[in-house]
């Protein structure tokens, strides 16, 4: 709550206004969230499955052909629903399979758990709860090969800059040999993306303005979310969608602890950026954090894909 509480007045204080998207996933949020994974308008979830189920074996065999056994650490695991289909194809071409799930959420990981366990026998299973940028720096080293995932197009929510130090920081758990697996959400037709997240039953922008009730739920505030709006916003120059939370009107919200921020009309607060990735992008990724491309593995039609990179020798 009180770290909610800093980052709220920090944000709110700035100009232009910003808040975090890691606060939209409340409970509340979170069910939003499984609302918009299941609308057309969202392709990404489809998209990342027909990798999973038509690729895996593809990327179980880029890999074994260099390592007998493997420790798969995944970054924001999940309920671990599609990573089951991926693990149940990889167990077929490892000797001893080892599944490090991390999520912040020890509720999530319980479910994950029982996912896995369900659909793959022969699995070590590991559930490490907590802010994944500090528990995987605490991770052992791997005794046999280790792959590292980072699934669900979250690469995205990075600049190009942001992404290169996030490459870095997983470089360090890594040896020469190890892997790093990133789904990316590659550009396509603009209009296409911008109904991804502006779905015509509205509940991308419940989603969004549910963290100004939030805020009234858990810090006291009062938002009146009748006099704000959802508003996303395509760049087809640079790729990157954006999100913002826009006030309808001159007006001023209070906090139960006497904390105040003011609203000019039309003034927006920025939540979220995904982006949508050029090859160059990739590219230029994997160069300045000194990651070589092995393999792309894309869906039926080159929107999506999984990248598999090594850290160069």
């Amino acid at each position: 709550m009180e770290e909610f509480l800093t980052h709220v007045k920090d944000g709110l204080s700035r100009l232009p206004k910003k808040l975090s998207s890691r606060y939209f996933y409340d409970a509340k949020g979170s069910g939003l969230f499984q609302q918009i994974m299941q609308l057309e308008e969202y392709y990404l979830p489809r998209c990342e499955m027909q990798i999973i189920q038509n690729q895996s074996e593809s990327i179980a065999k880029d890999i074994s052909a260099n390592h007998s056994s493997l420790q798969i650490v995944e970054l924001g695991a999940g309920d671990g629903t599609k990573t089951k289909h991926l693990l149940r194809q990889f167990s077929g071409h490892f000797k001893q399979l080892e599944y490090v799930a991390m999520d912040i959420s020890p509720n999530i990981l319980a479910v994950n758990k029982d996912e896995i366990k369900s659909g793959v026998k022969s699995l070590n299973h590991i559930s490490i709860a907590g802010n994944y940028f500090e528990t995987y720096k605490k991770l052992d080293r791997a005794r046999h090969g280790r792959l590292v995932m980072f699934l669900g197009a979250n690469i995205g929510n990075f600049h190009n800059a942001e992404a290169i130090t996030f490459f870095e920081f997983i470089k360090k758990g890594l040896t020469p040999g190890d892997y790093f697996l990133v789904a990316f959400d590659m550009v396509k037709h603009p209009r296409k993306i911008l109904k991804a997240y502006d779905d015509s039953q509205g509940i991308t922008k419940k989603f969004n303005l549910n963290l100004l009730e939030r805020m009234n739920r858990e810090l006291g505030a009062d938002f009146d979310i009748s006099n704000f709006e959802h508003f996303p916003f395509y760049n087809p120059v640079t790729g990157i969608t954006s999100s913002h939370i826009i006030s309808l009107k001159n007006q001023t919200v209070k906090f139960k602890d006497g904390f105040t921020v003011t609203f000019a009309a039309y003034e927006a607060i920025h939540t979220e950026i995904s982006k949508k990735y050029f090859r160059s992008d990739i590219e230029e990724i994997a160069g300045e954090s000194k990651m070589k491309i092995i393999q792309t593995y894309y869906d039926d039609n080159k929107e999506y894909a999984f990248v598999l990179f090594q850290p160069c020798a």
